[in-house]
């Protein structure tokens, strides 16, 4: 049976690329809130202008390769970590 050109990890890649969009929408909220109750553009505006740019490379058929690669998967994980972070610590 022919499953559309999907291969092994095809299920896992879907699964991930949701990932991402739920971790840019979450930095897209966490952005807001920072910046409605810190008064602040530079504390909130990075975690929802990265959580927009994410959840728009998701769509693109070029940066979503990019995404779903070792390497940009782990780079992006870091990415979210790191502004996470820094939106509960600032």
């Amino acid at each position: 049976m022919h499953n559309g050109g999907c291969t092994r990890y095809c299920g896992t890649m879907e699964t991930l690329v949701m990932n991402m969009r739920w971790a840019g929408y979450l930095l897209i909220a966490f952005g807001l809130i920072n910046w409605r109750y810190q008064n602040s553009f530079a504390v909130g505006a990075p975690l929802w202008m990265f959580g927009l740019a994410l959840i728009i490379g998701t769509y693109v058929p070029a940066v979503h390769k990019l995404l779903v690669s070792k390497l940009g998967a782990a780079l992006v994980g870091l990415m979210i970590i790191a502004l996470l972070v820094m939106a509960f610590i600032a």
